[in-house]
């Protein structure tokens, strides 16, 4: 069993199809041992069973906080975080979908190229180097997931939460990314989206939950900075740009914290 100490536990959220599980991928490339150990736990995992799901619209919603097993998620992470090994959620989502109708992948990270990754992963390992004090071994967990951080969510599963990235994409691209996704493997068997279904429950579930975060709960307009700072939860402003971008700021997020860890999380 390791050591709990110097743990952090990073929330990476936001509407269907903005690249959370795509980014997510790249950043055990990126923060590399011995500085750093990185789990990544996909809340996908973790729905309840089909029969037991919410309806939105007489659909069944996938998409709402209610269709998660949250007792489990958070058992999942209180092993983790106390240095058990976790194997529920260890599930890569990518392949759950095929990659679209023609054959290229609806969120396709054509802008993280090999030169981008070896020199973010260069940065953060030079960063780790020149540290005084050194900086410690650090273990994270990154949670893939929808809907980690929302009023929806628990509050005993939210407090465990260290770092709260949300990624936003417009409605456009979004409901483009979701429909342009051929299905999903389930426990169950194979789910396609039913016709409407981004516009019925994907688009209206994220709004609900997550439009506090911005100014007039606009959730395709400017970040409201009081609240996010007040909840804790990091929002990139404005455009996103391509997941290239997307993968700089998550990493700048995530060192500004990782660099500053000197002692045990909540001692």
């Amino acid at each position: 069993m390791t050591s709990p100490a110097l743990s952090l536990i990073v929330a990476i959220s936001g509407l269907s199809s903005t690249g959370k599980s795509t980014v997510a991928s790249y950043l055990p490339s990126i923060f590399q041992p011995p500085n750093y150990t990185i789990t990544i736990l996909h809340v996908d995992d973790f729905y309840k069973a089909q029969v037991d799901l919410p309806k939105r619209e007489g659909l069944l919603d996938w998409d709402c906080a209610a269709s998660l097993d949250w007792p489990r998620l958070e058992v999942a992470v209180k092993r983790w975080k106390a240095g058990e090994e976790v194997k529920e959620g260890q599930t890569n989502p990518q392949p759950k979908f095929t990659v679209g109708r023609e054959g290229v992948r609806p969120d396709n990270p054509a802008s993280i190229t090999q030169a981008l990754l070896e020199t973010l992963r260069g940065e953060v390992t030079q960063a780790a180097v020149l540290s005084v004090p050194a900086i410690e071994p650090q273990r994270i967990l990154l949670l893939d997931g929808f809907l980690l951080f929302t009023p929806s969510t628990p509050s005993t599963f939210r407090s465990l939460l260290d770092l709260k990235i949300l990624l936003r994409a417009p409605y456009a691209v979004a409901k483009q990314r979701r429909e342009a996704r051929n299905g999903y493997d389930t426990m169950e068997g194979w789910w396609e989206d039913p016709p409407g279904y981004f516009d019925k429950v994907v688009w209206p579930n994220y709004v609900e939950e997550n439009g506090g975060f911005f100014v007039r709960r606009d959730v395709d307009g400017e970040v409201d900075v009081e609240v996010c700072e007040r909840e804790h939860v990091t929002i990139k402003k404005g455009d996103n740009g391509g997941l290239g971008e997307v993968l700089k700021w998550v990493v700048a997020e995530l060192r500004g914290v990782a660099e500053n860890e000197t002692a045990p999380h909540g001692l």
